[in-house]
């Protein structure tokens, strides 16, 4: 026994030269260092953020024709409206580059 009463480890020859585990060398390793079960949590996770990164890709995409479709029908209407001006012979007084 130690002097001092802890218990120490046996002493295991150790090659340096060849590959072995840590439980292999010291068997009182806890065996939860690396816990598999916790892989599917972080699988389901990342699954989860990409689909909704999925569905705000697709959000955003509705936005954008929808906000395309909306310029085009703006677009029509200031042409319309200055097709109605140059029949009336109504000053075309700009602001702010549009109506």
């Amino acid at each position: 026994m130690n002097p001092y009463g802890y218990y120490q480890f046996p002493q295991y020859p150790y090659d340096y030269n060849s590959y072995a585990t840590p439980e292999q060398i010291n068997p009182y390793v806890p065996t939860e260092s690396y816990d598999p079960d916790r892989q599917p949590q972080l699988e389901r996770r990342v699954s989860q953020l990409e689909r909704e990164n999925n569905r705000q890709q697709r959000e955003i995409e509705q936005l954008e024709r929808r906000v395309t479709r909306l310029e085009r029908r703006l677009q029509r209407v200031n042409q319309r409206l200055r097709a109605v001006e140059r029949r009336f012979n109504f000053p075309f007084t700009p602001f702010d580059g549009e109506y």
